[in-house]
């Protein structure tokens, strides 16, 4: 006998952070927090606030407990308000009368049936492939669901996905309801529970609001390819892709933002300003999206003309002007759309860190400021309005603890400066970190970096009062397997390749050995990044020390952007690690301003991580800051800091970029007071020149460590 059964929407998303916890970053609002825009009630709650679920003549609604066939019916009648069947239609032997309307309500609209022996099996488990059926037939009005089945290769047993039940499970998967399972599949015949069931009615009961987020994209509009799992990941084909997925569930309802950092660190987007990052997020129809640090690396002219042109809305809120004191007049605050009857308000923030990572001649007379005052302010502007839902997104960072899932950075600072229905939803940037979470009754979300995952927030909105009762946020994956890549987007971005590709695949060395950002000591000291020098900083300072000819050289290990494979090292590659356009600066420095240079600690990892060339140093990251380095001595032994003492006899020839040159930047005040700063050849100019000195030799480019840079702490 085989039984048909049909159903809705319930999913688990395309997605998942890949932290140790599924549950901590996919968890539901499902308990009241302080000060959070509404106190957030759990799934079953507000199925039994809405009518669409009883209990048992007790206060125990059964949460844990299988749902039956029944009782999985009744449910959705009452959720879905069925139109009223005759019950004597319900023929089955085997109904009790309680069960009757319900069911025939349910055959009537095509919903479900029995069996061919005339029974309906009402106490029978329903299966999570069943269910997803039910509630994707309510959804769809019992049509067959027009979706995008690559979605179910995220799962490992997705062959054991019954053929028709796919395109319900694919539909309901990329709705975002199932509960991931923490080991990647998704058990299509285990038995649902009442929770999963009051989960899975969300959709039924109220709006829904899918918001898709990217941030710090940085030009890196091509596909990727992720070496761990041998598959290709990425590129903005991919997000466009899923974003039609998303469209194609929730046509009415899904809002795209971006955090910032769109255009700045790629050949394919430098070479045109930023244009081709520009074009294909128009043609991913993006509704808004922040003004992110390296938005000005271009110049602040480049920037303006960008907000001008694009297709999209570009926002920052709070910039301010010195001058007036006002906020900016080339770029507004917010921008206001309408989602399936609902007004929502997209407010966009910078970050305050933009003055210290951003060339400052760029942002001269321009202040970042605290953005929760702000988000107050424009929240009862927007309320004025009429707006019903106020999101952020933002260039704001955030950092996430992979064991407690606790939420820190400037993106919990908003969420916990404001309340009080100041806010629904955050999207953060800058740090590339894969966050998501609730915070202080919000999600909030950061997509890592690069189009390598997607910021999913829901939000599930109450038809009447149109506020939000139930939210979520997670991050989906972007594997290219997962979804198909829209053609369009495609094809400019293959248009663009094009224009590019002779200076790209020019070939300036061979790399005998991978080059890593990882510190020599990463190995030996448990996996801290940003310790000390580096493969790729000494090359990259030892190319600039022969470029200007100077003593010591000098940069930032923010600014060196990508590692390097063995093999061919095209000019491209090259871009990509070094893809901001800086410039050499050489000037005089004392003994005293380079070990302050060298003691700045790094706000990630609080060890010294400034990259240098034509210096032997010893230092012990347990000493108090400022007493870190005991040794510091040119390659050919000249003291500068040797037994205590300085060496006042002379100055030092010194090159950094000009980014530090300014004293602002990553926190390096010191260059700051250098007066005498002469430009000169452009870094990534430097680096290839010197690449094709050695291939000019008939030799490979290979860094060994030459012990310029000792930590002694880690010797005892």
């Amino acid at each position: 006998m085989k039984k048909t059964l049909t159903t809705r929407l319930t999913a688990l998303a395309l997605v998942t952070v890949l932290t140790s916890s599924f549950a901590g970053s996919l968890a539901f609002a499902e308990s009241a927090v302080p000060n959070a825009p509404v106190a957030m009630k759990s799934d079953m709650r507000l199925a039994i606030d809405n009518g669409a679920i009883e209990g048992y003549g007790d206060t125990d609604y059964r949460g844990a407990n299988e749902a039956t066939r029944a009782e999985v019916v009744t449910m959705i009648n009452r959720a879905a308000k069925l139109t009223n069947a005759n019950p004597s239609t319900a023929t089955f032997s085997d109904l009790a009368n309680w069960q009757k309307q319900a069911v025939a309500n349910a055959v009537a609209a095509k919903l479900i049936s029995g069996f061919a022996d005339g029974t309906f099996h009402p106490n029978a488990s329903v299966t999570r492939q069943e269910l997803a059926e039910l509630i994707v037939k309510v959804v769809t009005g019992g049509q067959l669901p027009k979706v995008n089945e690559n979605v179910l290769n995220y799962f490992k047993d997705s062959s054991s996905i019954a053929k028709e039940s796919r395109p319900y499970v694919a539909y309901a998967v990329i709705s975002g309801i199932f509960s991931p399972t923490l080991d990647g599949n998704f058990n299509p015949t285990a038995a649902v529970t009442r929770d999963e069931v009051a989960k899975a009615l969300k959709p039924i009961l109220f709006k829904v609001v899918d918001i898709l987020s990217t941030n710090d994209i940085h030009g890196k509009i091509e596909v990727g390819f992720d070496k761990k799992r041998n598959q290709e990941q990425g590129g903005i084909e991919t997000l466009g892709g899923i974003v039609s997925d998303f469209r194609a569930v929730n046509p009415k309802g899904t809002v795209v933002v971006d955090g910032g950092d769109a255009w700045q660190g790629t050949l394919i987007s430098n070479t045109t300003n930023g244009q081709s990052v520009m074009d294909t997020m128009a043609q991913v129809q993006y509704d808004a999206a922040a003004i992110g640090n390296h938005e000005f690396d271009f110049g602040r002219d480049v920037l303006i003309n960008n907000i001008k042109n694009a297709k999209f809305p570009i926002l920052g809120a709070n910039i301010i002007d010195d001058k007036t004191g006002k906020r900016v007049d080339w770029t507004e605050p917010y921008v206001i759309v309408e989602k399936d009857g609902l007004k929502i308000g997209i407010i966009g923030f910078a970050t305050p860190q933009t003055t210290t990572t951003t060339k400052s001649t760029n942002i001269e007379g321009l202040s970042f400021v605290n953005p929760v005052p702000l988000a107050k302010e424009l929240s009862d502007e927007l309320r004025a309005k009429s707006v019903d839902i106020i999101m952020v997104t933002s260039h704001l960072p955030g950092e996430q603890n992979q064991k407690s899932q606790e939420i820190i950075s400037e993106l919990a600072d908003l969420a916990n400066g404001t309340g009080n229905g100041t806010l629904d939803a955050i999207v953060g940037g800058h740090s590339h970190l894969r966050v998501s979470g609730i915070v202080n009754g919000i999600p909030v979300v950061e997509a890592q970096s690069w189009l390598y995952a997607v910021g999913h927030i829901q939000l599930f909105v109450d038809k009447t009062t149109k506020q939000v009762v139930s939210s979520n946020a997670s991050l989906l994956e972007t594997y290219t397997n997962l979804t198909t890549a829209d053609a369009k987007i495609h094809q400019t971005v293959e248009d663009y390749k094009a224009k590019i590709s002779t200076k790209s695949n020019e070939v300036e060395a061979v790399v005998s050995e991978p080059l890593s950002r990882k510190s020599f000591r990463f190995a030996a000291n448990g996996g801290v990044e940003r310790d000390g020098t580096t493969q790729l900083g000494n090359s990259i300072t030892d190319a600039m020390r022969a470029s200007e000819k100077s003593d010591i050289a000098f940069t930032n290990i923010g600014g060196v952007r990508a590692d390097l494979d063995k093999g061919d090292l095209t000019y491209g590659k090259m871009f990509e690690v070094f893809p901001f356009g800086n410039y050499n600066v050489t000037g005089t420095m004392t003994a005293e301003q380079i070990k302050k240079a060298l003691e700045v600690t790094d706000k990630y990892s609080n060890l010294p991580a400034i990259q240098f060339s034509g210096l032997k140093v010893e230092w012990d990251s347990t000493k108090p800051l400022g007493e870190k380095y005991s040794k510091i001595t040119l390659v050919d032994g000249t003291p500068i800091y040797v037994d205590g003492k300085f060496n006042k006899e002379r100055t030092f020839k010194v090159t950094t970029n000009d980014f530090m040159a300014t004293g602002s930047g990553d926190g390096f005040t010191v260059f700051g007071e250098v007066k005498d700063w002469k430009d000169g050849a452009v870094m990534l100019d430097a680096w290839v020149k010197y690449a094709n000195t050695l291939k000019t030799a008939g030799k490979e480019l290979s860094v060994q460590d030459d012990g310029r840079d000792i930590r002694l702490d880690l010797k005892k």
